[in-house]
């Protein structure tokens, strides 16, 4: 179960150091270290969350606890465009804190703290990121509340998802996980692959 308890966007628009500033919060029924697994474990993101990650490669693996680690992720939220990022641990309190450096068509920072609360834990999510790619800038100036919107959405198929992984991972259940599709038009194969083999060989590099 995931509980909402809090989603805030303060000022909304940073215009001063980043394009976005944003803080989500959730209640979610799994423990910190259940957490800490799943979310080092990357190369599965596209298996248990495919409509919101929908490639993931671990470029560096970095330290048992993480530091370091550095991945290569092709994202996307309910709106039709898709984002190429290469994210990098850069700081950690095992299954407390997590720093994440992000580059690629975003460029930024963000924070995740786990606090245990009863049988699952408080998911606080601060995210301060700029897009990059050229194109979108000034859509996204214009269009800034349909992509918080667009962002919350991507967080809130990630809390409901990575509880069911959670929970799939404790029962030890076997088989093959149901994998969500992502939305138009990246439920078509042919357009992930083709967007990565650009992103490949231009702006997707860790």
């Amino acid at each position: 179960m995931q509980r909402e308890t809090g989603t805030h966007m303060p000022g909304e628009v940073d215009r001063h150091e980043y394009d976005f500033k944003l803080t989500t919060v959730r209640y979610l029924d799994a423990r910190p270290e259940e957490l800490t697994d799943v979310g080092l474990d990357p190369e599965q993101l596209d298996k248990w969350c495919s409509n919101v990650f929908m490639f993931g490669e671990v470029v560096d693996r970095g330290a048992a606890d993480g530091l370091g680690m550095t991945m290569r992720l092709h994202v996307k939220g309910f709106l039709p465009h898709s984002f190429f990022i290469v994210v990098r641990i850069i700081d950690v309190i095992q299954h407390e804190y997590m720093r994440v450096a992000v580059s690629g068509d975003l460029e930024g920072i963000g924070d995740v703290t786990l606090i245990p609360d009863g049988a699952g834990c408080q998911w606080h999510l601060d995210w301060r990121m700029s897009i990059t790619r050229g194109w979108m800038r000034p859509i996204g100036r214009i269009f800034h509340r349909p992509m918080l919107w667009n962002h919350k959405w991507a967080m809130n198929q990630a809390a409901r998802l990575v509880v069911d992984e959670v929970h799939r991972r404790r029962a030890a259940a076997e088989g093959r996980v149901v994998e969500p599709r992502a939305t138009f038009p990246h439920n078509l194969m042919i357009v992930r692959h083709w967007q990565r083999r650009r992103a490949s060989a231009s702006r997707w590099r860790g």
